[in-house]
């Protein structure tokens, strides 16, 4: 495809930075780099095998589509905040894309029925809308009854009735019963769980340990003051970000048939964990 020939074809003339390059050198890289990365998985979600998919995905893909489609759309925020110098921000963005780039490959490994599973656990809260009694409270006004409308339509679209999730109650509305955390186990990536989403989890939550990072100064004598600037964002904020969803696209690539993209996938893979080492590498005399 001409998009991704040209994002790829610039980088014949562009240097990687190497190990020991200035951060001055990685970011003005990174920054064109994570950028391009967005771009490639925007395309490639629009991208598709028309032998195998003449027209669009049928529900046992596009769930995972959908995930992708987030991916791709989060990752383009993140790299604004990343060029404009604001983690705090980052910090926000980045826990939901990792998330679907895990839940993405947990699906793409799937059998179909845990699929209809995924999908039907977004009916938890549209479900108490559905059984919400007509004309009372909130649903008596016009905004409530549009939202019922709108979710009665939802399940008539899916063929779902208020019976359908007898399953999905009994394991309390998780797929296969399982959590983030059990997803990230099965495809491989527990380690890596508690200092990337588990710690994550205190960017969307009410959190002492969000605010003393960044939104508190501590002051000399033990009080604390607002800290109203936006902490620098460096490549620490957005590697991990590709780290987990890069894989989820060659999973995608292969599965519905556009095999030919897995070799640029894993340049992105190789230069993306590169810069985080180069990076390191500047910190690494100091660290002893």
């Amino acid at each position: 495809m001409d998009e991704l020939h040209e994002i790829f074809l610039k980088y014949n003339k562009i240097d990687i930075p190497e190990i020991g390059s200035d951060l001055e050198e990685l970011h003005e890289f990174s920054s064109t780099f994570f950028r391009d990365v967005a771009e490639v998985y925007d395309i490639l979600t629009r991208l598709k095998n028309t032998d195998r998919n003449p027209s669009g995905f049928t529900l046992v893909d596009a769930p995972i589509l959908g995930l992708l489609v987030k991916i791709s759309k989060l990752l383009r925020e993140i790299v604004v905040y990343y060029k404009a110098g604001d983690a705090n921000i980052i910090s926000y963005l980045e826990r939901q894309a990792i998330e679907a780039g895990v839940v993405a490959r947990y699906l793409i490994s799937a059998k179909p029925e845990t699929i209809e599973n995924y999908r039907k656990c977004s009916y938890k809260n549209r479900l108490k809308i559905f059984q919400a009694p007509e004309n009372e409270g909130f649903y008596a006004t016009k905004a409530g009854k549009r939202l019922k409308r709108d979710v009665h339509n939802q399940f008539k679209a899916e063929g779902f009735t208020a019976s359908s999730f007898v399953l999905q109650q009994k394991q309390r509305w998780k797929v296969d019963g399982k959590s983030v955390r059990d997803m990230f186990e099965a495809i491989g990536m527990d380690t890596l769980y508690s200092n990337t989403y588990g710690f994550g989890s205190e960017s969307i939550h009410a959190s002492w340990g969000h605010s003393m990072n960044f939104d508190l100064r501590l002051n000399d004598d033990q009080t604390y003051s607002a800290l109203p600037i936006e902490m620098p964002a460096d490549i620490r904020y957005v590697a991990p970000v590709i780290e987990f969803c890069n894989p989820a696209f060659m999973c995608w690539s292969k599965r519905v048939d556009l095999d030919e993209h897995e070799k640029s996938l894993k340049w992105i893979a190789g230069v993306n964990r590169h810069l985080f080492h180069a990076f390191d590498a500047v910190y690494a005399p100091k660290d002893g």
